[in-house]
Formats: C-alpha cells, sequence, structure tokens
C-alpha cells in the first residue's frame, strides 16, 4: 500500500507517535500539530483513530512483507538475527517499538477490529518465523529438541521484551544482545 502526500504524512506522524507513544498517548490534534495542519483535514485522510490505526498496520504488514524480501538468501539463523536488529533500528530512533507492541499495552480499549488486525499480523508473524526454524532445523543449524511452533513463540517473546527492556532501561543495544543469545540458545550443537 503505497499512498502520497498528506495522507502519507498523517501516517508516518500517527506512526511514530503510536511507537513512542502508544495508542492513548497521542490524538488527531497531535498529529495535526507536529504537521501545521487544522485537524479537520486530517479527517479528509482517515476518517477515525481507527482507520488511522488500521492504516498504520497494514503499512507495517507491507513493510513486514518487503523486509522479509531482503533476508530471503540469509541462513535462518541470520534471519532470526535480524528480527532484533529491525527492533534495534526502532530503539535507536526515540525509544520507538513496534507497532503492535506499542498497541498492545492498550489491547482490551482497542475496537475488535484492530484487535483481530493485530492477532493476523502477530499470527503471521510467528508463522513465517516457525519456518525459519524449521528450516534451520532440517538444516541441522537449530536444535531439534523443541518444535518449532513452540521456539518461534518463544523468539517471539523474548524480542518483544527485549524491545521492552531497551525501552526502559534507555540501552537500544540490549535488543541486539537479546538477539545474539537468542541465536547462541537456538543454535544446534
Amino acid at each position: 500500500m503505497r499512498i502520497s502526500g498528506t495522507k502519507e504524512k498523517i501516517l508516518k506522524e500517527g506512526r511514530a507517535l503510536l511507537q513512542r507513544h502508544g495508542y492513548n498517548g497521542f490524538s488527531f490534534q497531535d498529529i495535526a500539530d507536529r504537521l501545521d495542519i487544522k485537524k479537520p483535514s486530517l479527517y479528509d485522510h482517515y476518517a477515525s483513530k481507527e482507520d488511522l490505526i488500521l492504516a498504520i498496520l497494514q503499512d507495517y504488514n507491507d513493510t513486514f512483507d518487503r523486509w522479509i524480501m531482503t533476508v530471503k538468501e540469509d541462513t535462518p539463523l541470520q534471519r532470526v538475527q535480524k528480527v532484533f536488529d529491525v527492533f534495534y533500528v526502532f530503539s535507536c530512533d526515540k525509544g520507538k517499538v513496534c507497532p503492535v507492541l506499542s498497541l498492545a499495552a492498550d489491547f482490551q480499549g482497542l475496537t475488535k477490529v484492530v484487535q483481530k488486525e493485530m492477532k493476523a499480523f502477530v499470527d503471521k508473524w510467528l508463522h513465517w518465523l516457525e519456518l525459519q526454524i524449521a528450516e534451520g532445523q532440517k538444516k541441522g543449524q537449530i536444535r531439534k529438541d523443541m518444535d518449532a511452533k513452540n521456539l518461534a513463540i518463544f523468539i517471539y517473546n523474548q524480542a518483544m521484551g527485549s524491545q521492552f527492556q531497551a525501552r526502559v532501561q534507555a540501552n537500544p543495544k540490549m535488543t541486539v544482545s537479546a538477539g545474539h543469545n537468542i541465536i547462541t540458545f537456538i543454535r544446534a550443537k
């Protein structure tokens, strides 16, 4: 989904605010102020905050799809490490976290539609990660004493937690360190 002009600026600023402050930490007025536009003009592009969040999730999903293509030639272990590298980049940008993690704290207060889209994205992410683990296990690179699905869930949880810790400790390198520790843990002996 590629968009242009004001709509793209709103999406970009909304995503940045979401990643820094969470769902309840920003408003349309905040976006309007940062873009130096009138708040009612935001509604010409997004009918509601829910619509904006859904667009952010779709954009993040599209970004994920493009990112997958950039790592497809890497080994499964390298792909897993690069997940943590992405979160490092977020953390270095004013303590951002991934959009899904930023929405997680407010999950119960989100609309069912947004919850459904979040779950779909997490499921997609976990499925991709499970495929990387299974491939690595088949190639003898990743330990086989845990099934791929449970190992994917474990890694995902560590990735989300590493972002949280990096933010709380104001230390983005914690995400990279967590990635290295995960690689050490999952590497076949």
